[in-house]
């Protein structure tokens, strides 16, 4: 995991900030709002565009995010035109920018004090501002959306993959100047530019420097001048030509694009289902909720405690970053919805005990791959007891942003509050096989054909059940948690204990959860006598020589069965459902066309049918961010992740990393 630096800030007689990294100005000492509208909105024209722009999304991309100003003021910019222009069809402003050194939330706050005007949008922006790793963090403001890429703009720019070719409207070309900062202003950044900006896009700049106009002329932009502000003689900008060329897709056997749709049919009725939900309303798409149960949170989404952490490995560094990416994207949405509606949350943090010597020594690699005190940390046994409030003989580690929730709290009070939003459900509705006519999805149910442009599978172990799945090596997993009445004891548990199960603390109906059972490529509901009895044998065989996980009783024979789908690679599957017997024999020969470079066509698809899945144990931490960048892909809209990530989620990774080898796929 990249670990970012922060900036060091100090500020100028003008009360500037002022970078010490490269001991250069943040914006112009004479005015610095002034001057960012100036070079940047006026540069770009974007008021204009704005009104004769076709697409319901706009995106504004900035090679320096700085101290935000720039956001801020873009952004209540579009508020302002959203208000004058309610009817026009642009409905969405994404703004993407890019931070090597960081601002910390409080060196925000310094600077935007200044500008009380933006109070709203910064308290909104520092309230989730914890720069973590390298990558993209997407943050919420209603209707825009900020990506922030923290880490060197070089690793970071040809991250926005294929699916960003052609997309960026606008560019914003600031960061400190040419000659403080030479790295950033380089050919790679120009041609990245182009490659990324739409036919038409433009660019604005406060540099006039020679050096940055030949390179963005030779990447193919038409450059102009034109006064500079204050007291700079020029400014450069300028647009891509409407002629240029598209670029091809760099990794065409992932790379997977539909046409656009405005009716989605989502099938399952779990927390999946319900961020996928939440984030298509937001987007402006219809969207109806079809399960097969007589209420939604009926599965393993019904569970009255669950945790909420990162799952952190010792040995799978792109997955540790999808999930910390996830981590603090779900953190954030919970607090969006724990405004909205009623749920159980409990953020106390989690614990993960060192219950053997192959445990203690994995946590201290995790601890070594994360670097972040603010995210994970070791413990004592003295530090863990004190953190769990009962005592425990062995340290380990503690998440402490991590806690609990009730999942089926949260999954069916959303849904009730997205029924409000605009959301259609039907329950009760089992959907069994679907087919594909005249540009939509079909199927029957009681001698009635029900229809919509997209569908989005998010119905877990059941996918298997529909021929598009064929290929996706999704398996059940049954797990049977058991609620226990509380003890004198086990009431003064303060977090979350993880150790070959978990046990919860006390929630507000009196009782524990312990868990959970394992068992692989099971489906079966009922409730077990021996599960039960397991999962407390668990936490008095792992956590032992502890007084206070005796007492526990179980006679009630309290559980909540469900069945999660999971996959053996431990990262979930979102995107465009590949279609796995095309594919064979579309790639059977793909890595000899790769060696000797030869042209290699896109990925069949099934046209407008999509899926998520394989969130396994880690559907409150994933789902969140899985639904928006599923979203994002169905409204052809940015995506809120690096390339490599999203394509170690394609749906048809599994068969791919064999095609790629030149091995054979049964």
């Amino acid at each position: 995991m990249s670990k970012l630096t922060f900036a060091s800030l100090s500020f100028n007689a003008a009360n500037t900030p002022v970078s010490e990294q490269f001991d250069d100005i943040y914006f112009s000492t004479q005015d610095g709002l002034a001057e960012s509208q100036y070079v940047f909105q006026e540069g770009n024209q974007l008021w204009e565009k704005w009104q004769l722009h076709l697409s319901e999304a706009f995106v504004i991309a900035e090679t320096g995010f700085g101290t935000g100003l720039n956001f801020l003021a873009v952004a209540d910019k579009f508020q302002q035109f959203r208000s004058a222009f309610p009817e026009n069809q642009l409905k969405r402003l994404y703004f993407i920018s890019f931070e090597k050194f960081p601002l910390t939330s409080t060196q925000l706050d310094e600077v935007h004090k200044h500008y009380s005007q933006f109070a709203i949008l910064s308290e909104k922006l520092t309230a989730c501002w914890q720069p973590r790793q390298s990558g993209c963090q997407r943050y919420h403001f209603d209707n825009i959306y900020l990506d922030v890429w923290f880490g060197d703009i070089a690793e970071n720019l040809p991250q926005l993959g294929d699916l960003y070719n052609s997309s960026v409207d606008a560019w914003f070309l600031d960061g400190f100047s040419p000659d403080k900062n030479p790295e950033m202003w380089s050919e790679q950044l120009y041609n990245q530019m182009f490659r990324l900006s739409s036919q038409g896009g433009s660019f604005a700049t406060f540099t006039a420097s020679s050096a940055v106009r030949k390179g963005l002329q030779a990447a193919g932009f038409e450059v102009k001048k034109r006064k500079g502000f204050g007291k700079k003689r020029e400014m450069l900008f300028g647009e891509k030509p409407l002629d240029s060329t598209i670029y091809a897709p760099n990794y065409p056997y992932f790379y997977a694009k539909n046409e656009k749709v405005d009716d989605v049919a989502i099938i399952g009725g779990g927390v999946a289902s319900l961020f996928v939900a939440l984030s298509l309303l937001e987007k402006g798409k219809q969207v109806t909720l079809y399960c097969k149960d007589e209420n939604v949170a009926m599965n393993a989404s019904g569970n009255l405690q669950g945790a909420i952490y990162p799952q952190l490995s010792d040995d799978d560094e792109r997955n540790v970053r999808f999930y910390i990416h996830s981590f603090d994207y779900a953190l954030q949405r919970l607090a969006q919805l724990k405004s909205q509606i009623e749920f159980e949350y409990n953020a106390n943090g989690v614990a993960l005990y060192a219950y053997d010597h192959k445990t203690a020594k994995k946590l201290e690699k995790m601890a070594e791959l994360t670097e972040d005190e603010t995210l994970f940390t070791l413990c004592s046994a003295t530090e863990l007891s004190e953190k769990l409030g009962l005592k425990v003989p062995n340290g380990g580690a503690f998440i402490p942003q991590g806690g609990w929730l009730s999942p089926v709290q949260l999954v069916r009070n959303g849904f009730a509050w997205l029924e409000d939003k605009g959301l259609n459900i039907v329950l009760s509705h089992k959907v069994e096989a679907l087919h594909f006519s005249q540009g939509k999805w079909q199927w029957q149910m009681n001698g009635k054909t029900f229809q919509h442009q997209a569908v989005v599978f998010a119905n877990g172990h059941t996918l298997n059940e529909f021929s598009q799945a064929n290929g996706i090596p999704l398996y059940p997993v049954r797990g049977q948690v058991s609620q226990i009445p509380t003890t004198a004891e086990l009431q003064k548990l303060k977090c979350v204990v993880c150790y070959d199960g978990y046990l919860t603390p006390k929630s507000t109906s009196g009782t524990h959860c312990l868990g959970a059972s394992h068992i692989r490529d099971n489906a079966e509901m009922d409730f077990s006598v021996a599960e039960h009895g397991e999962n407390l044998a668990k936490l008095q065989q792992n956590v032992t020589a502890c007084s206070w996980t005796d007492g526990v009783d179980l006679s009630e024979n309290r559980a909540k069965v469900g069945v999660r789908a999971a996959l053996r690679d431990r990262v979930p599957m979102v995107g465009a459902m590949h279609h796995f017997e095309q594919q064979k024999i579309q790639y059977a020969n793909l890595y000899n066309q790769l060696r000797r470079k030869q042209a290699v066509e896109t990925a069949d698809i099934f046209a407008n049918l999509y899926m998520v899945n394989g969130l396994a144990s880690r559907g409150l931490t994933t789902a969140p961010l899985l639904g928006e960048l599923l979203a994002s892909l169905i409204a052809n809209e940015p995506v809120p992740i690096s390339e490599d990530i999203w394509h170690n989620l394609s749906p048809n990774r599994t068969w791919m990393r064999k095609l790629l080898k030149g091995s054979a796929v049964e």
